[in-house]
């Protein structure tokens, strides 16, 4: 936090759209308390999902009361803003308030959610006007020299832990030039804003390095994309009691089959919110350790849903989400899992026995995820449920801009497939953040 009487130059107010995008504006640092107290205007027509040209003057308010100096420049402090229409009401299609407000229906019935996050990317150069090379040649837990990322990696999380934020490890991952840090798990209400303020931090000292750090999920043939994987559990507000745990060592309650349940029925429309680019479905394809099956196992890669190896201990119990990358908005991603996950416990749905097969290898008639967007966009726009939770403007919104996306994508490229990764892809998303 910074003091307002001896604040660095700019102020930097930071939102996001239901699109995964983070979006900001600099004002003079002199202006925070103008900001704090009366918000700051803007023209929400330029930004896709908010407005429309002849009706697009929205507000942006705080959601702390002090900002954060970026460590990376001290010149420029952060404050975090939900989208308000100008009467001050919430904008519906604000992915903060979204989330706020699915979080409010599950504390009513007396739960919090706890959410860890494992954040990858990919650390790469231009090698000319079109192409891209990873930084290093390393692979799965390489050292030096190999992996060429130790040295960021280090930087990025001494650069968290200054903004507040907390990770609990970090390393090379399979693919060359591919990364991974992952933040230690907290309430629901702060881990989408510490994912969106790290890939920030990561994004802008890659820049500083000379390097591009792409969140891209599936930048190049033949090797693993990324992902960003989420750990939850469901926790009793009231006596703060992990819901998901039980007296057995080792093994996740009736409560916990019952949420895995819930996300395994709506999955293929979370696919549309959690994995929302057309690029993100070439990472989700067989053989690279992306969840192609709709699926949950104890300690199995090839599911949709890991059960992870815990000790036993009652804080640990939890599930790992596969599904979503790091192209997703982790405020709306949240909030669709969350809403899938409490309609699997409030209609006590029993999911299907877990497995320990690869699905990768093994012929099963299991259901598969969505191939291609347009498909998980198909699913989306059908689900109740969904739609209820994150609301019909949004859903809408979302479904009209990535079926035109797809559209485009079709038309410049003929759609080639899952194997090849087009130039359109390239100039789309490679440095979206």
């Amino acid at each position: 936090m910074y003091d307002t009487h001896q604040g660095p130059d700019f102020l930097r107010l930071v939102f996001t759209t239901s699109l995964g995008t983070t979006k900001s504006i600099e004002i003079d640092y002199d202006s925070f308390r103008e900001v704090a107290s009366n918000g700051y205007y803007f023209d929400g027509s330029s930004v896709p999902g908010y407005a429309v040209v002849n009706s697009s003057d929205l507000l942006l308010k705080p959601t702390s009361s002090l900002p954060l100096v970026q460590p990376w420049d001290p010149s420029v402090a952060v404050l975090l803003c939900a989208v308000h229409e100008v009467s001050g009401e919430p904008h519906p299609s604000d992915p903060r308030l979204i989330l706020r407000r699915v979080l409010g229906e599950a504390s009513d019935e007396g739960y919090h959610l706890e959410v860890g996050s494992e954040l990858e990317f990919f650390l790469v150069t231009r090698e000319a006007a079109s192409g891209i090379s990873p930084i290093d040649r390393g692979g799965y837990f390489d050292v030096l020299p190999s992996d060429g990322g130790l040295g960021f990696r280090r930087r990025v999380v001494k650069t968290l832990r200054l903004m507040g934020i907390a990770t609990t490890a970090h390393h090379h991952e399979t693919a060359q030039g591919q990364n991974e840090i992952c933040l230690r798990h907290g309430s629901a209400v702060e881990i989408p804003d510490s994912v969106m303020l790290s890939k920030l931090a990561i994004a802008e000292l890659a820049h500083q390095e000379g390097m591009i750090a792409t969140f891209m999920p599936k930048p190049f043939v033949g090797c693993n994309g990324s992902g960003m994987h989420l750990h939850q559990s469901l926790w009793d507000i009231n006596v703060d009691k992990n819901l998901f745990a039980t007296d057995t060592a080792g093994a996740l309650s009736d409560m916990a089959g019952h949420y895995v349940a819930g996300l395994l029925t709506h999955a293929g429309a979370l696919a549309a919110i959690v994995a929302p680019t057309i690029n993100s479905y070439k990472r989700l394809t067989p053989g690279f350790e992306a969840p192609t099956r709709i699926a949950w196992g104890p300690r199995n890669r090839s599911t949709m849903i890991r059960v992870p190896q815990f000790n036993g201990s009652n804080m640990k119990a939890r599930i790992e989400f596969r599904c979503p990358d790091p192209s997703c908005n982790p405020h709306l991603a949240i909030a669709a899992i969350l809403a899938a996950g409490l309609d699997g416990v409030r209609r006590s749905l029993e999911p299907p026995s877990p497995t320990d097969k690869n699905l990768f290898e093994s012929e099963t008639d299991v259901a598969s995820l969505p191939v291609s967007l347009i498909h998980a966009i198909e699913e989306l726009n059908r689900d109740s449920t969904l739609r209820h939770a994150l609301g019909d403007r949004v859903v809408d919104m979302i479904v009209d801009i990535r079926t035109k996306e797809w559209s485009e994508y079709v038309d410049a490229t003929g759609d080639p497939g899952p194997s090849h990764i087009t130039s359109w892809e390239m100039e789309r998303y490679l440095l979206a953040s």
